[in-house]
């Protein structure tokens, strides 16, 4: 999985239930791709390791993220799934 990261914060979304959800992606191409689409200055693709899990999952979750949304694709609203945030 990747993450998007501005200044070491995820990038998070507002759902229509009006709940915030960390933004992952399957590769770096698809990460790249909603890059492209977005004004998101100094947004950087970072893959999620065990390393650096436990801290992008608790990031978001001080952030007030729910959970996950796979995929999202701004222009249809459309994601792959979603998921809790474990």
């Amino acid at each position: 999985m990747w993450v998007l990261l501005v200044d070491r914060d995820p990038v998070m979304a507002r759902a229509g239930d009006n709940q915030n959800y960390l933004l992952v992606f399957k590769n770096v191409v698809k990460a790249r791709q909603f890059v492209a689409t977005q004004d998101l200055d100094g947004a950087e693709p970072r893959m999620v390791v065990r390393g650096n899990r436990e801290d992008i999952v608790a990031t978001a979750r001080m952030q007030g993220a729910m959970g996950t949304l796979l995929d999202y694709d701004p222009s249809t609203q459309a994601y792959a799934s979603t998921s809790a945030l474990n």
